[in-house]
């Protein structure tokens, strides 16, 4: 179990990395042939989110914390489906700003699952 988690968190970190990177060279307005790419990994990231809580649920975490992760997901999912027909104009970059903060929110979450699982794996 341990080799499965590793797996998973090393590889929601890579897709974190790769989607700030992208972000950012949408919002200085290059790139923007990538953004399907950016949704794609977008997905790829909320599914090993509710994975990993998946794994916690079994694994015997908070049943709290795992149902929040997956409920957490699909906000993350709708806001980032939407998000294009809010606040158009120069307030977008409030959009922006929280589609980043709400994006990193996944992937801390991810890290929490982690730690909480490996805590009761350890035991």
């Amino acid at each position: 179990m341990k080799n499965t988690i590793n797996v998973l968190q090393y590889a929601v970190r890579l897709l974190a990395l790769l989607q700030v990177a992208l972000g950012f060279q949408f919002w200085s307005g290059r790139s923007f042939a990538l953004l399907p790419v950016h949704m794609r990994m977008g997905e790829m990231l909320i599914a090993l989110l509710w994975i990993l809580a998946g794994i916690g649920l079994r694994a015997g975490i908070k049943p709290g914390l795992a149902i929040g992760a997956i409920a957490y997901g699909f906000l993350v999912f709708a806001f980032a489906m939407n998000m294009g027909k809010l606040l158009p104009g120069g307030a977008h970059e409030v959009i922006r700003l929280l589609h980043l903060l709400i994006g990193l929110g996944a992937v801390g979450l991810a890290e929490i699952l982690e730690y909480e699982v490996r805590l009761e794996v350890g035991k």
